[in-house]
């Protein structure tokens, strides 16, 4: 094997060797030739002129005498000498004396002519001399003729090729002599460096038990040495390294071992995905929510198995993007899941993406869970609403009837002041407190009904500016009530938002409450400006200011800020949470910016409604809202019946006793009934001229009773008030629906606008006005919501407008009331100035 390495090595060495052996010679030999050459050409070059000088100088008087023969003579023996190829002698006038050539003249030398004062040279080639020297001398300045001798070059080829050959010989021996002793070197350099070959191989193959013996004396014997050293080292090295790797291999295969058993027994699914969108890993939760069972799913498309909610967050996932994306998908066997979704990044400096990861869990029960909750507080909230309007009615009824019949008797008696005192401010406190229970168990019907998606919204372009003065002039009691004052800042050029304006008012209201609430001295701020494609409003206060620890759970449900503990709660804690939901549900954002003993800022964003601003309609009528407790006017004919009769219906015998006593002290007849078939029965007896229905009552709730007074010619056409505890669209079967609680005036109100005869569409045109709160009858307006002027009604009369008309008693003086209370089809309300801003 070394001597096939070193035959190997020296077969290189000597092919290297001899091309630069060859090269060498061939230029030595080159060189040394040519100068040969050189040399020789330029002796033979002297000889030839020496030679025709001395023909020149010897002939000079025989060329004159004309003795041709004499110079034949002297010319023949000039053949004898080496390299002399011919010579001859022209007179002065170009005739060719004598010369050696036989058998006769060249033709060709005739053309060579010569120069009177110098010799000159011509290189010629001429048959049968080969390549020859032409050297030309004068005679006497040309003025005698002149002397041509021939030298020829092919003997100095000879010479020169001779040379060449013997040179080359004297090479080739050389240069074998130097192979062989080369041989013999590389035969001693070549077998120590198979060894080494040998030796490394083995440590390539990880034969650390070898070994090398090299003694040369040498770099070589050096190398082998440190080799035999690295290889210890080496061997050293691996067994460490085996070690740790081994070491390291069951310590992954642990890891991996338990990764899998984490993933497998996963209680959600999870789904990752390549880059390319690819499924690389799947658990068996997953396959189990979309009953895949073993189906090849790995290095596959997701759209092939999961549905398309699934695939589009897939998608977006493996984009790499920083989002986290939730969403609700369906799952198999009509199940529900929360997919949650994110892409993953690998950690260093470029932070590479991976893909995405999918997980989802089963929020089936939990569903049902917020159903029943959704469904728990519907009837718990009827079952609170009905007796509280009990409650609130009989409170309200004997406040007005003590102050009325009662206390005028007593008075002057001093005794009875203070009890009487006493009295007036209990009725107060049953009827504030009363509210307030009103407004919380709104409050909760508020959240659980925006949690469902169960909220009716109504979507119209707001005026932000109007939003505000209204939500100060409803807050208006509180601020005044502790001095406060309160600041709007609404520019002119404001432009409008698209939302529902009472959910709006809502968010603001509450606003202002929690900063009037906290705060002992103003001003109150309310502004509102554009910011990009939104407009933002703000509620600044100087109150107490909130922690920042606080500050992260004041938007949560039923979280208030401070010690609830040592400290009297104020409110439900749901307010807050009710104005994000309305916010996010209008496409903006909420928060608040606090320091502790500075005050507070509560912002929020809606998106404009993409309309000129708000100074581009100036003097269109202001947008308005359902009046509360708003009076009917009394205008001639909108009565229908001067003693109308009306049919209460409800479960409840407390309600039934207070709207008897309601409708009652306006002059109404009233029949009474307990429940669904009561109700048909007594409805198909006396043909009330009203009914007034609860909804939920058991057997026969009040959905059928309305569907099967409407199935009867005789009931058909009878007006049904729909009062119940539900808010929502449960009175759309009725003509009117009203939430409980409600007051002696909306409900007469209510029922006098019915009894016209006049049914009120979903469709509500509002005249003049510009500040109007609807708040009581706001199912009145489900659908559109129409301002216009005077002038512009009729018009939209004319054109087929059927519904409610609500009249500012600002313009009641502009229309023709005989003339509007012949509509058919149209029913009127006119709202008295405190309703509207008046």
């Amino acid at each position: 094997m070394a001597t096939i390495r070193g035959m190997s090595l020296f077969k290189k060495t000597g092919l290297i060797a001899f091309c630069l052996f060859g090269v060498i010679a061939s230029l030595t030999s080159a060189m040394t030739a040519w100068t040969l050459y050189g040399m020789m050409t330029r002796e033979y070059v002297s000889k030839g002129t020496a030679i025709a000088q001395s023909i020149a100088g010897a002939s000079q008087d025989i060329l004159l005498n004309r003795d041709a023969a004499t110079v034949q003579s002297m010319i023949d023996q000039y053949l004898e000498i080496e390299g002399v190829a011919y010579v001859f002698v022209v007179d002065a006038d170009g005739l060719v004396v004598s010369h050696t050539f036989v058998p006769e003249f060249p033709p060709m030398l005739r053309e060579v002519r010569g120069l009177k004062h110098e010799t000159t040279l011509a290189y010629l080639v001429l048959p049968p001399f080969g390549r020859v020297i032409d050297i030309c001398a004068p005679i006497l300045a040309g003025l005698a003729g002149h002397v041509h001798v021939g030298m020829g070059k092919e003997l100095i080829l000879s010479y020169f090729w001779d040379v060449v050959l013997k040179m080359q010989i004297l090479l080739f021996l050389v240069f074998w002599g130097c192979v062989g002793i080369l041989y013999l070197m590389m035969r001693r350099v070549s077998r120590p460096l198979g060894q080494l070959t040998d030796y490394a191989r083995k440590l390539a193959a990880h034969d650390f038990s070898a070994s090398i013996d090299i003694r040369t004396h040498d770099e070589l014997e050096v190398l082998g040495r440190a080799m035999m050293s690295m290889g210890q080292e080496l061997a050293l090295l691996f067994s460490e390294m085996e070690s740790e790797v081994d070491k390291a291999t069951a310590d992954l295969r642990d890891h991996m071992a338990y990764l899998s058993a984490i993933i497998d027994n996963l209680a959600d699914g999870l789904l990752v995905v390549d880059v390319t969108g690819a499924v690389s890993v799947i658990n068996p939760a997953m396959r189990e929510y979309f009953d895949l069972d073993d189906a090849p799913c790995k290095g596959r498309s997701p759209s092939r198995f999961f549905p398309e909610e699934v695939t589009a967050m897939a998608d977006r996932i493996r984009r790499c993007t920083t989002e986290v994306l939730s969403a609700e998908i369906p799952l198999a066997r009509g199940r529900t899941g929360k997919a949650v979704g994110s892409s993953i990044f690998a950690e260093g400096p470029d932070r590479p993406c991976l893909g995405g990861v999918l997980l989802i869990r089963d929020i089936t029960r939990e569903k049902e869970l917020d159903q029943l909750k959704t469904d728990f507080i519907a009837t718990v909230s009827h079952e609170l609403r009905t007796p509280m309007t009990s409650v609130l009615g009989f409170s309200k009824i004997i406040r007005k009837k003590l102050d009325r019949a009662v206390f005028p008797l007593l008075a002057g008696e001093k005794s009875v002041e203070k009890p009487i005192s006493q009295v007036r401010g209990n009725m107060d406190i049953i009827v504030a407190e009363a509210e307030r229970l009103t407004e919380l168990i709104n409050d909760v019907l508020d959240i659980a009904r925006m949690e469902a998606g169960e909220i009716q919204w109504r979507d119209e372009n707001v005026s932000v500016a109007g939003v505000l003065h209204q939500s100060v002039e409803a807050t208006r009691g509180l601020w005044e009530a502790k001095g406060l004052k309160v600041e709007v800042d609404a520019g002119e050029d404001l432009p409008l938002v698209r939302g529902d304006r009472d959910r709006l008012v809502q968010v603001v209201v509450n606003l202002l409450s929690n900063a009037i609430k906290f705060t002992e001295k103003g001003p109150i701020r309310c502004t509102a400006m554009r910011e990009g494609e939104y407009v933002r409003v703000s509620v600044e206060d100087n109150g107490a200011g909130i922690d920042m620890a606080d500050m992260r759970m004041v938007f949560d449900k039923f979280k208030q800020v401070g010690d609830t503990l040592t400290g009297k709660p104020e409110g439900s804690g749901l307010g807050l949470p009710i104005c994000r939901q309305i916010v996010e549900r209008h496409g903006g954002s909420i928060w608040v910016e606090s320091e502790p003993g500075k005050g507070s800022v509560f912002s929020f964003t809606i998106p404009l409604a993409g309309v000129e601003p708000l100074a581009a309609l100036e003097g269109a009528p202001g947008p308005c809202r359902e009046a509360d407790a708003a009076q009917p006017s009394g205008v001639p004919g909108l009565r229908v019946r001067t003693s109308p009769l009306v049919l209460v219906v409800d479960d409840d015998p407390s309600l039934i006793k207070y709207l008897s006593q309601v409708f009652e002290e306006r002059g109404f007849t009233v029949r009474e009934a307990v429940n669904g078939p009561d109700a048909v029965a007594t409805a198909r007896s006396v043909l009330p001229d009203l009914i007034t229905m609860d909804i939920m009552m058991p057997g026969m709730d009040g959905h059928e009773v309305i569907a099967r007074l409407r199935a009867m010619s005789e009931t058909r056409d009878i007006p049904i008030l729909v009062i119940t505890a539900l808010s929502g669209a449960e009175g759309a079967a009725g003509d009117m629906a009203l939430v409980k609680p409600v007051d002696d005036a909306t409900v007469i109100e209510a029922a006098e606008a019915l009894l016209r005869g006049k049914a009120y569409g979903d469709a509500c045109i509002v005249l003049g006005g510009r500040e109007c709160n609807l708040n009581g009858l706001r199912v009145l307006c489900s659908g559109e919501v129409t301002f216009a002027t005077a002038e512009e009604f009729w018009p939209l009369v004319e054109h087929g407008f059927r519904g409610t008309v609500f009249i500012s008693s600002e313009v009641v003086g502009d229309l023709e009331l005989a003339r509007l209370t012949r509509l058919d089809g149209v029913s009127v309300i006119i709202l008295p100035p405190f309703a509207c801003g008046g």
